[in-house]
């Protein structure tokens, strides 16, 4: 009797060390989602994608190509902001001189939001943020911006994801114009030609990627994406 009670006292205490075990599990798998919600990664891979679709090359490059370079690209971007995440919090929990790991996101929180709100006063994603706002039932006064203080992170991550979707979704409409006109032209001239059995795509297709390389598209569209971010980055 005496043994089961001593089990039994002790499993309160067991099940906290698995709840907290639980916890940093959780949090450390919740890391990369985080930051690829609090980056300009979806700005910067939607964008590319779209411009593969663009092109009309089917998966070329692949998904494990276009993904490390627009992981490399939002690195190139972000470069400040992410090294003070990590000196902020991060580095601390990763070389084990702190063990709490939400005193550590915490510490890691401030610059991201700082660079979240920077990038959406630079592409006005202030509509974003006030929707957001508004379906969680918080009061906008728009004569009266709220101070950034006063809105919690929570809100902030939501409205970020939104905006660079939409910025992702301009940026990609601009860059499909001049492939649009290309496909156009093509399918008027074949039209015009009689050529009605041929694919518009079997010649849109060479001239869209001699044009795409001759202004070296790759380096234009990825400067492009990188300058973007940078602008809105607090200095």
């Amino acid at each position: 009797m005496m043994l089961l009670a001593l089990q039994t006292a002790a499993l309160p205490k067991g099940f906290e060390g698995g709840a907290e075990l639980a916890a940093t599990a959780v949090s450390f798998a919740l890391i990369p989602a985080a930051l690829a919600l609090c980056t300009a990664f979806p700005r910067i891979f939607v964008t590319l994608s779209i411009l593969r679709q663009g092109l009309g090359i089917g998966g070329v490059p692949g998904n494990l190509i276009l993904t490390g370079l627009a992981a490399v690209l939002t690195f190139a971007a972000m470069g400040p902001t992410l090294d003070a995440a990590w000196k902020g919090g991060l580095n601390s929990l990763a070389q084990g001189t702190s063990k709490d790991p939400i005193v550590a996101m915490r510490g890691a929180e401030q610059p991201l939001r700082e660079f979240m709100f920077g990038q959406l006063e630079q592409s006005g994603g202030g509509g974003t943020l006030a929707t957001v706002m508004k379906s969680k039932g918080i009061a906008v006064d728009p004569a009266k911006p709220p101070a950034r203080r006063e809105i919690d992170t929570m809100t902030l991550v939501p409205a970020f994801a939104l905006n660079e979707l939409r910025v992702a979704c301009m940026l990609g409409f601009k860059i499909l114009l001049p492939f649009l006109a290309i496909d156009l032209a093509v399918a008027a001239t074949l039209a015009s030609l009689g050529m009605f059995m041929t694919p518009p795509t079997l010649v849109s297709l060479p001239l869209k990627l001699m044009l795409f390389v001759a202004v070296d598209g790759w380096a234009m569209v990825s400067a492009g994406l990188v300058s973007g971010v940078v602008q809105g980055v607090p200095t």
